[in-house]
């Protein structure tokens, strides 16, 4: 009990570095979660673009567009005739449309021709930009309905006008029950966690282990009496106690900043913080056969886990990422991590446990199994060649 306790104490000289790491996982972890986080449920209410519009017709047909327009969207005038410096205006969000109907419109739209009649500066490059072309190009053949159904000028405008504006008004909830199209906040926040999970094991541990190999500390264990698999033991369950206690006090701080977001999957992200935990533990192991200087560990875990987060998916999606560096980080652990993750939060929830899902684990179980094996032949070399 000896050996467990001195142990864990031992972790007193990590405990700055363990209290940074979790709270840069607290502060830009939850960040990051809520900034990235969507729901299922979510309310579409049209947008009011600032449309500047320029009419070179000044008939009735386009008056009645100018006059339906300034109703539903924010009218302004472009300051300009210049297709440059209206292109410009809009690229610099000093508005966000500009509309241009020529000279000829309605003598066009009269005679019946339904393309090309206005001209779009800059359309569609945001969904209410998109949807405002649509509105217009709905408007004008609504009113060419009218009319070819013998309908006045005055009438096709008045009733077109009347229907397009009680549209306008309508509101719809859209319900879209595919996880895959959604991100949750569990998701966002255990995917920030690859990285600070790893730094605070990687560290805290490899110092635990390297404090075990201080040649006065091995002699005082080695004296005290224990029999060499009861030290072996306490070692191991020390080392055990930390990883775990560092990593329920991480789920622990997500569950709790999760409980207004909670989709009732935190049980599946908390068994893959747990393989997660049995890699940032295997890596521990092999960086403290490699060295027990704590300057090094720390370069070395920064080095190696920094780099993974950047591959895998932690710090930058991999949308991004090209098709090579993907291919390559399916040789690094921390890419199954988060692998997992996507399929958690992709997955409904009564469809998760299933042969990916374990396969995923299984695979980090193997790196985590991978990393304690080149602990161990690393340790067994060095004392083989007293180094």
């Amino acid at each position: 009990m000896s050996v467990f306790n001195a142990i864990l104490k031992s972790t007193k000289a990590c405990l700055v570095t363990i209290i940074v790491y979790f709270s840069v996982f607290a502060l830009f972890g939850n960040i990051s979660a809520k900034a990235t986080a969507t729901t299922k449920d979510t309310m579409f209410e049209d947008s009011v673009v600032k449309v500047a519009i320029t009419d070179n017709d000044n008939s009735a047909l386009s008056q009645g567009l100018v006059d339906y327009l300034k109703e539903t969207q924010n009218v302004v005038d472009p300051q300009t005739t210049s297709l440059v410096e209206m292109n410009d205006n809009v690229r610099f969000l000093i508005y966000d449309y500009a509309l241009i109907i020529p000279e000829d419109f309605s003598e066009r739209a009269k005679a019946g021709e339904t393309e090309d009649l206005l001209e779009f500066v800059a359309p569609g490059a945001t969904a209410p930009q998109f949807l405002l072309t649509e509105k217009i190009r709905t408007y004008m053949q609504d009113v060419m309905v009218y009319l070819n159904s013998g309908y006045s000028e005055e009438e096709a405008i008045a009733l077109t006008k009347e229907n397009m504006i009680k549209l306008s008004d309508t509101k719809a909830t859209v319900m879209d029950t595919s996880d895959e199209n959604h991100r949750s906040f569990y998701t966002g926040m255990f995917t920030f966690n690859g990285y600070t999970l790893l730094m605070i094991l990687c560290i805290s541990i490899s110092s635990v282990l390297g404090f075990t190999k201080d040649r006065d500390v091995k002699n005082r264990i080695s004296v005290s009496g224990m029999h060499f698999k009861s030290r072996n033991f306490a070692t191991i369950a020390a080392v055990f106690c930390i990883g775990f206690i560092i990593t329920a006090a991480v789920v622990l701080f997500v569950a709790l900043m999760g409980m207004a977001d909670t989709n009732g999957k935190l049980f599946f992200y908390c068994i893959n913080v747990l393989a997660l935990m049995l890699i940032g533990m295997g890596m521990a192991y092999m960086i403290s056969a490699i060295t027990t200087n704590e300057n090094i560990i720390n370069m070395v875990t920064n080095m190696f886990v920094l780099s993974m987060s950047f591959f895998c998916g932690v710090f930058i999606d991999l949308q991004f990422l090209s098709p090579s560096i993907v291919k390559f980080a399916h040789f690094l652990p921390l890419y199954w991590y988060t692998a997992t993750i996507r399929l958690i939060n992709d997955t409904p929830i009564d469809k998760i446990l299933g042969k990916t899902f374990f396969e995923y684990l299984l695979i980090e179980l193997l790196f985590a199994g991978l990393f304690f094996a080149a602990g161990l032949i690393i340790s067994k070399k060095k004392e083989q060649y007293a180094v």
